[in-house]
């Protein structure tokens, strides 16, 4: 039997907002599995950010961090961290400046001590929406921490920062923005979604959505790390995204899928644009190329 490797992406692609995963993708799923087929979870979620919904699908193995944590079936084939020489050049980026950007790692995510921060509700709420598994980071500890990234939103106003910081760090961090910032979004909310803690865009109108990998990292890289455990060729690999940080591994294979909430330019490069999640995405595109 040829079996197929299938890797998805979490948020926007197996779950939307406020955890919902649709009953079609746990089906598909399941019918996936039963077909002989190895399903990988392939997030920029750190291992420490898994949602136990989606663990709870059983699947056969997990790349997580954007390609910096890989294992198949339980078996730990790559595990990345940052040097406590990188970690040091990005913390003096953060002194005084109120960054609602988490480190994160396959243990815990991290944040500076929260006097760090002029507002520091802001990290206190990005924090929990990831993981209750949190550290705090600091200059004097970072040889105890693991940390394979870090992402988060940045303020309109110190978007020129950030963007500093990423030209003084790019021979370490590769830049993912996700979403630029507009202020005039704010005006788009209605007033009583602007307070709605499920939902970061109406929590934070207006703000920009970016994320650091290590250089050499991606989910593309990620997966390549298990075809070559396997013998495996990318021909029988379907990988499953909607967002900037899956370009390399939709660009990159044969069989790309984007659902289509996704990013207009993810779909530019993906060989196949499936439905939204919350119109049965996965399940049509498993059906339309016979994985289930």
């Amino acid at each position: 039997m040829n079996r197929k490797l299938l890797f998805f992406d979490i948020d926007g692609t197996l779950m939307g907002a406020n955890h919902f995963i649709p009953e079609s993708t746990v089906i598909a799923l399941k019918k996936a599995k039963e077909k002989g087929n190895l399903r990988f979870i392939c997030s920029g979620r750190s291992a420490a950010m898994l949602p136990k919904k989606v663990l709870d699908l059983d699947f056969d193995g997990l790349i997580c961090g954007a390609g910096t944590y890989v294992n198949l079936n339980s078996e730990l084939l790559l595990d990345y961290s940052l040097s406590p020489e990188i970690l040091k050049r990005i913390l003096k980026w953060f002194v005084g400046v109120d960054f609602a950007l988490i480190f994160e790692g396959k243990d815990a995510i991290y944040h500076l001590p929260l006097e760090s921060y002029r507002n520091p509700d802001i990290i206190k709420f990005f924090m929990n929406l990831f993981s209750d598994r949190q550290k705090v980071i600091t200059p004097t500890n970072l040889s105890e921490v693991s940390v394979s990234k870090f992402s988060g939103l940045v303020s309109p106003e110190q978007w020129d920062y950030a963007m500093r910081m990423a030209e003084d760090i790019k021979d370490v961090m590769s830049l993912i923005i996700s979403k630029f910032p507009n202020p005039a979004e704010f005006n788009d909310i209605k007033p009583e979604n602007r307070g709605d803690k499920l939902n970061t865009l109406y929590r934070f109108p207006g703000y920009g959505a970016i994320e650091f990998l290590p250089v050499g990292h991606n989910k593309y890289t990620g997966i390549k790390v298990v075809l070559d455990k396997l013998n495996i060729s990318e021909n029988d690999v379907y990988a499953f995204g909607d967002s900037a940080n899956d370009f390399e591994m939709l660009s990159s294979l044969p069989n790309s899928i984007c659902m289509g909430n996704g990013n207009e330019d993810i779909k530019k490069i993906s060989s196949y644009i499936t439905a939204s999640l919350d119109e049965d995405g996965i399940y049509k595109a498993m059906e339309h190329f016979n994985l289930i």
